[in-house]
């Protein structure tokens, strides 16, 4: 039998221990050294433009606090309004919103990034989660998150997020580019003109970095005109700035010359001033004074006007009462005797009168006081009472007694409160019928406390051995079951050691009768051994035409590699020099308005 000879008898097989390269990454290692690639290279290249995944590292932000919460609630709330959000919000419902309402604000924020998000090629949770982590965001957000949004432990972190996706959307369009930098116009400060060229400058090195990267030199030159008049406009509204600030200081300087030129004049006129403050000040104090004394005159006035007329008028009552007592005199027909004698009398009939009253009052305050004790002990016998009947229904002592033939329940009658017999007030005997009967069954009771806790401990030390039992047998039923686990191990491994020894000898069985009957047949090994030699040939051929292949591959990589790195550095040499002279420019600038001061004058102005 002739054995097949083919390319997997060739070559030798991998060893297990070396992976064979992924096509991903060799579509990465493609696209990164030729910079071409088909379509697996453009998804490599564009996730390659995402920035790398956030580490799972602590939030700083106090995300938990309420004030901080409240704070991002109050500005997300501004922000949505200004923006145009076109759904109902309020500051409650940012406080815990539904599902829908964070899809509907998230929707309308990171549409303001990118206007085709969500259009229903992924899921709104894979969208969020891709949208978020291109754009930056330095920690994580959780699909899970996202599904609960509402959930008081998952809408703290989506605040967060929100709070931070909302300043970027404010960075964004507080550096839009859609107006003209270049645009003449003039400055309220050079604070001003200096930001705007800053942003000026920057947008400059961006868009010349792009258009270096595409290679369109016509871009960079336009580039580079509207930087130099840009330039030329800034450096006519500084001189137009240093000429108007000389104008403005040689006005000044004739201001303060002639200011000087009086100066003694000034002198004097400063004593004056002084002199006439200083008697301005005494002759306020003065009229202050015054006015003052003025008015104590006057307050004492009036008083005395008042008292004057208070006077007045009891006199005149005083005169009416006389003038009446006199009259009343010469009409009256008793005597004084007589008067004093009916006074003396009312005085004591007055004296007896309030002597009842007082002992009316004092016997109604007993009186009182005795119902209020009376009405405070019927309450206290109630709530005793149904206590009593609420124990023994509690302790289910009304059935057991009622089948002695006693009857336990109290029942209270006001109407028998007076009668001899204490029993009618309570319908039944305390001491002769109930209390015997209580004693009686707390003895019964206790005899049965005592068996059934005799009876319980019994039980106890029942449970106890069982549970003894019971782990004794676990413990051997584990024993057992390890013993069995270790029988079938060794088992398994022996099986497979001897399956490995039956497979190497079959192996061996099968190459010696190969090499058999190829020794018996000459022919048939003259012929295989011309094959081995035509194959060996082939493959030696083919070794050498990749290796060439691959020489003239990796030299044309190189070059363009070394071309490339010429060119950029070039580019930054370039860049850096346009930086340096800008920077000089503005320094020279500076200096110059550094050197302009106000002309000393002497220290008596």
């Amino acid at each position: 039998m002739i054995p097949r000879v083919g390319r997997e008898n060739v070559v030798p097989p991998t060893p297990p221990s070396v992976q064979p390269p992924s096509s991903a990454s060799s579509n990465r290692r493609r696209s990164s050294i030729g910079g071409g690639g088909g379509g697996g290279g453009g998804g490599d290249r564009r996730q390659s433009m995402l920035p790398p995944g956030a580490q799972s590292k602590p939030d700083p932000r106090p995300i938990t606090d309420k004030a901080y919460q409240q704070d991002c609630i109050k500005k997300l709330l501004v922000f949505l309004q200004r923006s145009g959000y076109d759904h109902p919000i309020s500051q409650k419902s940012l406080s815990r919103p539904s599902g829908k309402d964070f899809t509907n604000i998230i929707t309308f924020m990171l549409r303001k990034v990118d206007p085709t998000f969500q259009d229903g090629t992924l899921k709104i949770e894979d969208e969020i989660a891709m949208n978020f982590k291109a754009m930056g965001y330095p920690f994580t957000v959780s699909k899970t998150a996202l599904v609960a949004a509402g959930s008081p432990h998952t809408w703290p972190t989506l605040l967060a997020a929100l709070t931070w996706l909302m300043m970027r959307i404010q960075c964004m369009e507080d550096f839009s580019t859609d107006e003209d930098p270049c645009a003449p116009g003039d400055y309220e400060s050079l604070e001003e003109l200096e930001t705007k060229m800053d942003k000026y400058f920057f947008r400059f090195l961006s868009e010349s970095y792009s258009a270096f990267l595409k290679g369109d030199e016509k871009l960079k030159h336009d580039l580079e005109i509207r930087l130099g008049e840009r330039f030329e406009h800034d450096d006519a509204y500084i001189m137009q700035e240093c000429d108007d600030m000389t104008d403005r200081n040689g006005a000044i300087v004739e201001k303060m010359a002639a200011l000087n030129g009086g100066e003694k004049e000034l002198e004097e006129l400063i004593q004056k001033r002084d002199s006439y403050k200083t008697d301005l000040e005494q002759f306020h104090d003065l009229i202050q004074q015054m006015n003052q004394h003025v008015a104590t005159l006057t307050q004492k006035r009036n008083d005395r006007a008042k008292e004057l007329e208070e006077t007045n008028v009891q006199l005149s009552k005083l005169t009416e009462r006389v003038s009446k007592l006199k009259d009343t005199i010469t009409r009256q027909e008793m005597s004084v005797d007589d008067v004093r004698k009916m006074q003396s009398e009312l005085k004591g009939v007055e004296e007896a009168t309030e002597r009842a009253i007082a002992l009316r009052d004092q016997r109604r305050s007993s009186l009182w006081e005795i119902e209020s004790e009376l009405e405070n002990t019927w309450t206290n016998v109630e709530s005793l009472v149904s206590d009593y009947n609420t124990s023994n229904g509690e302790l289910g002592l009304l059935p057991l007694v009622s089948s002695r033939g006693l009857d336990m329940k109290v029942v209270i009658d006001k109407s028998a409160a007076q009668h001899a017999d204490p029993t009618r007030l309570l319908s039944v005997d305390l001491q002769g019928t109930v209390q015997p009967t209580l004693l009686s069954l707390r003895e019964e009771y206790g005899e049965l406390s005592t068996e059934f806790k005799q009876e319980y401990q019994q039980a106890l030390d029942d449970l106890e051995l069982s549970e003894e039992a019971f782990t004794e047998a676990m413990e051997k039923h584990r024993i057992v079951d390890g013993k069995i686990d270790k029988c079938e191990e060794t088992m398994e491994a022996e099986r497979e050691v001897q399956e490995a020894k039956l497979g190497v000898r079959t192996r061996e069985v099968e190459s010696l009768e190969t090499k058999v009957a190829s020794l018996r047949d000459p022919v048939a090994l003259e012929e295989q051994m011309a094959q081995f030699e035509r194959q060996c040939a082939e493959l030696e051929a083919m070794r050498q035409q990749h290796e060439e292949d691959n020489l003239a591959r990796k030299r044309a990589i190189c070059v363009e590699i070394d071309q490339a790195c010429s060119a950029m550095e070039e580019y930054d040499q370039f860049c850096l020099q346009k930086i340096a002279d800008v920077n000089k420019y503005r320094d020279e600038k500076r200096s110059t308005y550094g050197e302009l001061r106000l002309p000393k004058t002497d220290g008596n102005a």
